[in-house]
């Protein structure tokens, strides 16, 4: 018998496991399908950053002839701004084991240097968009003072700085890891989750909409009441399969980082500026290292999009020298670089990206009881999972009773080291089915400075017995685990 849901949501990035989560809590039978693993996709490959929003801010308050020319994207960006500061102190204090403080620096040279006030009241409408709960520690230093600062020395123009701005930002060191605990968190209150299965077919049927799940095993079908459309960057794809490809929500933006190990003055500290073009760009901690970007390019959205090419790279490199020209930073320096592609509102033109994140019903343009999310971020995901839930509420209502958004904690094995309980719990209580699945998305290990090579194949000797696999089986994975990681990376290491 064909199973029947309330909602299937199609993705397994961090917006659809938050739709996932409170669909169910609010009673909707559901299902979530994810054709890698959760957290595979652009969610990965974010900037790591639950910031404060002000690079919103300081787009929304530009000049008042700007202001004027363009009204509806200016109230946007501090709307924007609103949820990122909510969303951050939601996070914080819900997952405090996932995020850590981080000090910024943005220097104010004579392009950007703003007045004191100007400054303070920035910060008093941000600290009162989430009631204070979590502080922003900022401190506006001298000009003296920003020239003695150790993260500066070195700076190009130093002698003719302002001043400066520091301030607290919070780090989520490990974006996969929130992904997979927002999948288990509602598979425990009833979700059910399946990775590695790829919608293939979505017809309409009477009142119902038949999905048609492949997976490596078997393909079925499904019925649902509702199709909730959270793929990222591929929302239109999966609209084009319920016979609509005229209807397009989505454009990809890339973004792509590189890691360096910087001089000891930096250690631990951020440093926030802007391109000559006037896009953001940050030095962020990432343990020992720094990942620096990110650098904007137009990308359509495929899975090379993911990737960092070497223009992108010397782009980076020459904007750090312009910056910090005493460093001397060269080609060799760059340990690994991630590229992601950012999924972003189509505007209304249907050409740019709109700085806007949309739920959007698609009943009104023919699709009856599906719905689509644009310009997900992170840092506001249950925001977004609570929209998806008030839109679908205005058409359905839920089959089922309401349950608990946040189940009780369940004990996790140790996450940071590769033992036979971790890799066993990773496999049976977490659905990893590959071994990158493990090291990249369930252990932290696969985000230690080689990237997980050196435990590939204690690793794969672990789970072989729990998925099956034969000894070929086991060194076809460890050498897909390799081939991923130089080919997404570009770690240069070899595996010991």
């Amino acid at each position: 018998m064909t199973q029947t849901y309330d909602t299937v949501v199609v993705g397994g990035g961090i917006i659809a496991a938050a739709a996932g989560q409170h669909l169910t809590a609010a009673g909707y039978r559901t299902l979530l399908v994810e054709r890698d693993d959760y957290g595979s996709g652009t969610s990965s490959k974010t900037s790591r950053l639950q910031h404060c929003g002000l690079g919103y801010l300081s787009a929304a308050s530009g000049s008042i002839a700007a202001f004027l020319t363009r009204p509806r994207s200016a109230i946007e960006c501090f709307r924007l701004m609103h949820r990122a500061m909510r969303g951050r102190a939601e996070f914080v204090h819900t997952a405090p084991e996932r995020v850590k403080p981080v000090t910024f620096i943005v220097p104010l040279t004579r392009e950007n240097a703003i007045p004191r006030w100007k400054a303070q009241l920035a910060f008093r409408l941000m600290a009162a968009s989430d009631g204070g709960k979590v502080a922003l520690d900022l401190r506006i230093l001298s000009q003296r003072e920003a020239q003695a600062h150790p993260a500066l020395q070195g700076m190009a123009g130093l002698e003719d700085i302002r001043g400066a701005m520091t301030f607290t930002e919070y780090q989520y060191q490990w974006p996969e890891r929130i992904v997979v605990d927002t999948v288990m968190k509602a598979r425990a209150i009833g979700m059910e989750a399946l990775n590695h299965t790829a919608v293939s077919g979505l017809v309409r049927e009477g009142d119902l909409w038949r999905v048609t799940l492949a997976a490596p095993e078997r393909s079925r079908d499904v019925l649902t009441r509702a199709v909730v459309n959270c793929a990222g960057v591929w929302v239109d794809e999966i609209t084009a399969l319920a016979g609509a490809p005229h209807i397009r929500k989505n454009i990809g933006e890339k973004g792509t980082n590189i890691v360096l190990r910087l001089p000891e003055s930096l250690q631990g500290i951020g440093f926030e500026t802007v391109t000559a073009a006037g896009a953001p760009f940050y030095l962020i901690p990432w343990g020992d290292l720094h990942y620096v970007g990110p650098w904007d390019s137009a990308s359509d959205g495929r899975p090379e999009g993911f990737r960092a090419n070497e223009a992108e790279i010397a782009a980076i490199l020459d904007q750090l020298g312009r910056l910090f020209p005493g460093l001397g930073l060269r080609r060799e320096d760059v340990l690994y670089s991630w590229a992601g592609v950012r999924p972003r509102s189509l505007a209304r033109d249907g050409v740019g990206s709109a700085p806007t994140v949309r739920e959007h019903d698609l009943t009104e343009e023919g699709l009856s009881n599906i719905f689509t999310f644009t310009g997900g971020l992170l840092m506001t995901h249950r925001d977004a999972g609570r929209r998806l839930t008030r839109a679908v509420s205005r058409r359905l209502k839920p089959s089922g009773p309401k349950r608990p958004l946040e189940p009780a904690p369940r004990p996790v094995e140790d996450i940071d080291h590769v033992t036979e309980a971790s890799v066993a719990h990773a496999i049976l209580h977490e659905q990893a089915r590959t071994l990158s699945d493990i090291l990249r998305r369930r252990l932290s290990v696969g985000w230690e400075p080689d990237l997980g090579l050196r435990h590939a194949e204690s690793a794969a000797r672990l789970a072989a017995p729990h998925l099956g696999w034969t000894p070929d089986e086991t060194a076809a994975q460890i050498a897909r685990f390799i081939e991923e990681t130089v080919t997404e990376f570009g770690l240069k290491a070899s595996p010991p």
